[in-house]
């Protein structure tokens, strides 16, 4: 057996990541920049009220009650129509160009207007409610870096910088295969000596959650000549994932087609609970990784392996799942030898945060990983943690 981080390491170092690809803007979200984004303009573009009010010179106000007369109004999409006079205002709406001249914005419930003047009833300082041009974002800004998932506030922010096209790494496409006699497609009769493969739904979903294209090409039956069959159609993936077929059973044979002519299997074995009946290797020229069935080993296995694995395709910067430590709020076992993932539900407690099981910790149990949000990492060396002890946490659910 190897540890989690070896085997991770070595199924990473064999992904390249794929090339570019620009897309419209609108189909960005979700995506991985495949380019470092540098403004070529500022943000605001000029100087404009952050507030409907009044523009004013501060040396006009030395005290509060001061009677300006309106020299003109600028209507939000409107330019000044010139400097003002000293002793006067501008009346001005949100977005709004500043007035040369004007050093600060009078709130307008900081004022009262009648008869073509504003009487200010505060002292401004200068630079009140004005947003300055580059303020948020000056021209040769460093805005956003190769590798960024890109979100909504990200999207918009290239709207603001007039990007219709990004450059964005291209989505892989990762092939799943169900093994087993015994497991049966929603479109199959669920017979007694059947069981459904709720492998297939997950891994599906897991791919796709994460932005790749998943290529479901159904359920190899436990023989070499089914599963051969299943990695050719596979032949146009960039990933190929398993589930079920690499323990010691006399009919788990996918690790022995993983070895046929020119394939290769690099590892098989993980030190870890639960997963630890996993393959990597390389099936007609593709990485292919052989998760476990089970279906808590299968999720659990695909977060540590899989998800890197896909992340670094498509250029991501950061591959592994968040990191923190939590307060335990019962004990918690591990089989020592080896680190343990049990699923926990992370929540805040006070002023720190705390998690707890989500109960039976079966590699069978799916309802464990759906009622929780965090991996509790129990580490080798460890049986047991208390009540109280802090723990290491990794967080897979998106919610939290």
């Amino acid at each position: 057996m190897i540890t989690i981080e070896k085997a991770r390491e070595t199924i990473v170092s064999r992904i390249t990541p794929l090339p570019s690809e620009k897309i419209p803007l609108e189909q960005a979200l979700g995506r991985y920049l495949a380019e470092d984004i540098v403004s070529q303009m500022d943000i605001p573009s000029w100087n404009n009220s952050a507030m409907d009010g009044y523009a004013v010179r501060v040396t006009d106000i030395p005290h509060a009650g001061v009677r300006l007369g309106i020299a003109y109004e600028i209507p939000a999409g409107s330019l000044p129509q010139g400097p003002f006079p000293e002793g006067s205002a501008v009346k001005i709406m949100t977005g709004a160009p500043v007035p040369p001249g004007a050093d600060a914005v009078v709130k307008r419930e900081d004022t009262i207007e009648s008869e073509g003047a504003v009487t200010v009833n505060i002292v401004p300082k200068k630079s009140d409610h004005i947003r300055f041009a580059g303020e948020d974002i000056a021209k040769g800004d460093l805005i956003l870096q190769k590798g960024t998932l890109l979100e909504a506030a990200h999207i918009g922010l290239l709207a603001s910088l007039r990007r219709v096209m990004v450059l964005c790494s291209q989505r892989p496409t990762v092939a799943i295969i169900a093994t087993g006699n015994e497991v049966a497609d929603l479109d199959e009769e669920l017979t007694e000596n059947k069981i459904p493969s709720s492998n297939s739904s997950t891994l599906t979903s897991l791919v796709r959650q994460l932005g790749a294209i998943p290529l479901y090409l159904g359920i190899a039956r436990d023989t070499k000549a089914g599963l051969r069959d299943k990695f050719e159609q596979a032949s146009r993936a960039d990933l190929i994932l398993t589930s079920g077929g690499v323990s010691m059973g006399d009919y788990d044979v996918v690790r022995d087609v993983m070895t046929e002519g020119a394939n290769s299997v690099e590892f098989w074995q993980v030190r870890m609970k639960p997963g630890k009946p996993l393959a990597f290797g390389i099936i007609n020229g593709i990485p292919a990784i052989g998760l476990p069935g089970n279906p808590v080993s299968t999720m659990t296995s695909f977060d540590q392996f899989a998800r890197p694995a896909i992340l670094k395709f498509m250029g991501a910067q950061t591959l592994t799942l968040p990191r923190l430590k939590a307060r335990l709020l019962e004990a918690v076992r591990g089989p020592g030898d080896r680190p343990h993932y049990l699923r926990g539900v992370l929540k805040r407690c006070g002023d720190e945060l705390c998690v707890a099981s989500t109960g039976p910790q079966g590699s069978g149990i799916l309802s464990s990983m759906a009622r929780g949000n965090c991996y509790m990492i129990v580490p080798e060396g460890h049986r047991t943690l208390e009540q109280g002890d802090l723990i290491e946490c990794e967080v897979f659910h998106a919610s939290w």
